[in-house]
């Protein structure tokens, strides 16, 4: 599995469940240790048998896992500043507010987490990660949990977002996701990478039947 990605790019890494595509998130994220290969962040070495190991905190990556973990003794505006660092707490706070009104949230801020619906605490979880700045998003399954109205909304959202200039890896085992979304596709299968193309070249066959199926929806 090799490949690399411009500043500011989204990248799709689609894939049947249990191909590979959030152990793969997990590694560039630095919570899980690959045993050989390498990544690079920035041109930088983060990961690589022999060389210092980054720490996910230090990375400068934000992270938005499908399971919307948000912490239940903070309300939604803390739960959504929890990940920035070095400003003071109303700065902190001024910044989440503005990541939840990218979300579609705005005026939630001292809402209890636990009254949340499952879609609000995905979009929580989200505003969570561009709340942070990082010029790197990568989200797990962001569509994975919300209704078919609310998923239409988001990828509006987002799409508004990544046309700033914020990069992102979007894990989807949803092809409807990438076309959606725009994004060029990373296509796994049993932990290998059977296609890195654009979503209309795999549609074609161009990277064969496999993909072509699975991205029709009969994979």
């Amino acid at each position: 599995l090799s490949f690399s990605m411009a500043p500011g790019e989204v990248l799709a890494v689609l894939g049947p469940s249990g191909s590979g595509k959030t152990s793969l998130l997990r590694m560039i994220a630095g919570f899980d240790v690959p045993t050989a290969g390498r990544i690079e962040l920035r041109g930088a070495c983060v990961s690589e048998p022999g060389c210092v190991r980054v720490p996910p905190e230090r990375r400068g990556l934000a992270l938005a896992f499908q399971d919307a973990t948000l912490f239940p003794h903070l309300d939604a505006v803390d739960n959504a500043a929890f990940g920035i660092r070095g400003l003071a707490r109303t700065e902190r706070r001024a910044r989440a507010r503005r990541a939840l009104g990218e979300m579609g949230l705005a005026g939630i801020d001292g809402r209890d987490v636990a009254t949340l619906s499952g879609g609000e605490a995905q979009r929580v979880s989200l505003a969570r990660a561009l709340a942070t700045d990082a010029p790197l998003l990568l989200l797990d399954e962001p569509f994975g949990n919300v209704d078919r109205l609310t998923r239409s909304d988001l990828v509006q959202r987002l799409r508004a977002v990544f046309a700033q200039g914020r990069g992102a890896i979007v894990v989807t085992h949803d092809p409807a996701d990438v076309e959606d979304l725009g994004a060029r596709v990373l296509l796994m299968r049993e932990g290998r990478l059977v296609a890195d193309s654009t979503h209309d070249a795999i549609r074609s066959g161009a990277q064969g039947d496999w993909a072509r199926t699975f991205l029709a929806g009969g994979g």
